[in-house]
């Protein structure tokens, strides 16, 4: 039996249909599941990279900056030694960022990179590598089956391993995104419209109360002073409560995640993949 699936296999190799196959199953369907994701996310991450960089720019300035305070302390002041624990962090924040762009990118590419062709060559590999051993077992079969083994452990690393913890991040992102920075983003934005509305309505005259009923028209504009005020702490509080959360999961989802996914695949390689496949 194993003898009749590898020849099949190699058959289905030679005619190009493991192609068609291997596409229409694995391949399409970590791409469809996969691709919009990493594109998002790429796109977020730049965004993301831009402000960092700007933000790293005016830093910079600063931080090489002197202030001259001989009149009040006889002396001149480094604005970079007050600056320089700011700068240290938004550097390295930058850094992060620079490192997750760059993969982003690359993972964008990926279904690029590695098309349908180079799996079909390493599944035919290791196929017709491994089918002598299947004959006869002596030194020569035995080479062959590592490499039938190298073939087929970087075929399962690319197709399956790789897009499925690039999957995997991105579900773990989208219940972030869905669970609570979208209700986040909802209700900041529901407050701030309140404020915008109640200002709309600041200066206008209540109509209801007579044009020259000023002491109508003035009581009317103490209560949307007053409604300007709550609305003013509703929006402080709404700042302070969601823009942490908006924050720290756009830097979970397109900062870390990336870099996590990239160490995660690392470990896998070179603690499981490597060292089986040098036993």
């Amino acid at each position: 039996m194993v003898k009749i699936a590898i020849i099949t296999g190699i058959v289905l190799c030679v005619f190009g249909i493991m192609d068609v196959i291997f596409e229409n199953t694995i391949f399409n369907l970590f791409k469809n599941l996969t691709k919009p994701y990493l594109e998002k996310a790429y796109e977020e991450s730049k965004k993301l990279f831009i402000t960092l960089s700007l933000l790293k720019g005016t830093a910079d300035v600063i931080e090489g900056s002197t202030v001259n305070v001989n009149m009040i302390l006889g002396m001149n002041v480094e604005i970079g030694d007050i600056v320089k624990p700011i700068y240290d962090i938004i550097n390295t924040i930058w850094q992060i960022s620079l490192a997750s762009v760059v993969i982003l990118k690359l993972e964008t590419i990926y279904y690029e990179i590695f098309r349908v062709k180079i799996a079909s060559i390493l599944i035919f590999i290791s196929l017709i590598t491994y089918f002598p051993y299947t004959f006869t077992k002596n030194k020569i079969t035995e080479i062959l089956k590592k490499i039938a083994k190298y073939a087929f452990s970087l075929l399962l690393f690319i197709y399956i391993v790789l897009p499925g913890a690039i999957l995997i991040s991105s579900g773990v992102s989208g219940y972030f995104e869905n669970e609570y920075k979208k209700p986040a983003v909802a209700q900041l934005t529901t407050s701030l419209d309140k404020l915008n509305k109640v200002k709309d309505e600041l200066f206008v005259l209540e109509q209801s109360k007579g044009l020259f009923n000023i002491p109508g028209q003035l009581e009317s504009a103490k209560e949307r002073f007053n409604g300007f005020g709550n609305e003013i702490n509703n929006v402080s509080k709404s700042l302070t409560d969601n823009t942490p959360i908006i924050i720290g999961i756009t830097l979970l989802s397109y900062l870390i995640m990336p870099l996590l996914v990239i160490v995660f695949l690392y470990k896998l390689m070179k603690d499981i993949f490597w060292e089986k496949l040098k036993k």
